[in-house]
């Protein structure tokens, strides 16, 4: 059966994360202490799950921020008289990295931040330019990415780099080269993919241990409580007042 066959696979990725713990507490300990002195803890998804799947979940930490996209309507203002557009022009290729080098200013990424980029392959031109500028700007950056599927994949971005190549730090979510993970006969092409359960199983790895590293250091950070129990929207409220006072 394929589903059978689908568990298997994933069985094969827990695996191989279990096997990552020991650098994924390492990095963790580097990320609270970053915390600790005053840092954010970024995260932009280029691929599926992460977009939703770690902000505002019961479980989760409040400290979590998302970078967000906000695409300009490039060259739609008025003309000058002369024809010249009160926005310059630019071209496909160039608004993808001008618009990941806004995206890291606009979350205002600095010193002594934490940058976690997702993406499958890490081709993306968006993405990568968004490690190189969070790295320009002092923070850590780190790459959820799948090695296998990547290492196979040229580079898109103009400096010939993927995300893995870009980012101080990579975090494999062992996903396999194509991301689908079962043949059936009779089809040309594999099916389930496993990107988008494995990046959130490392994510949420690497949150429960920075969750650990600042506990040792004698730092609560907010956690949210599923809004689903009676007093649910009041704890969410409380755990969000909390986390806007004391920033953690």
């Amino acid at each position: 059966m394929l589903a059978q066959q689908y568990l298997a696979a994933m069985r094969r990725i827990v695996g191989s994360l279990a096997e990552d713990v020991p650098e994924i507490a390492r990095l963790a300990g580097e990320i609270a202490g970053r915390i600790e002195a005053g840092g954010i803890f970024f995260v932009y998804d280029n691929g599926h799950l992460l977009t939703s799947e770690l902000f505002n979940r019961a479980g989760g930490l409040a400290l979590l921020a998302p970078i967000t996209l906000v695409r300009p309507r490039w060259g739609s203002g008025a003309l000058r008289r002369g024809g010249e557009p009160t926005h310059p022009l630019v071209d496909g290729d160039e608004e993808e990295l001008v618009l990941a080098r806004l995206a890291v200013q606009h979350a205002g990424v600095r010193t002594g931040d934490v940058v976690l980029l997702g993406s499958v392959s890490g081709r993306s031109p968006l993405v990568v330019e968004m490690a190189q500028e969070a790295s320009r700007r002092g923070a850590l950056t780190i790459a959820l990415t799948a090695l296998a599927h990547a290492s196979g994949l040229p580079p898109a971005h103009p400096s010939g780099q993927r995300l893995d190549q870009a980012a101080q730090v990579v975090l494999d979510t062992h996903t396999s080269a194509g991301d689908a993970e079962v043949a059936l006969p009779g089809l040309p092409e594999k099916l389930l993919p496993s990107s988008g359960i494995s990046a959130a199983l490392a994510a949420w790895c690497l949150v429960g241990e920075v969750a650990e590293a600042l506990v040792a250091r004698g730092i609560e950070p907010t956690v949210f409580r599923s809004v689903n129990y009676p007093d649910g929207p009041e704890r969410y409220r409380d755990a969000m007042a909390r986390y806007r006072e004391l920033g953690i």
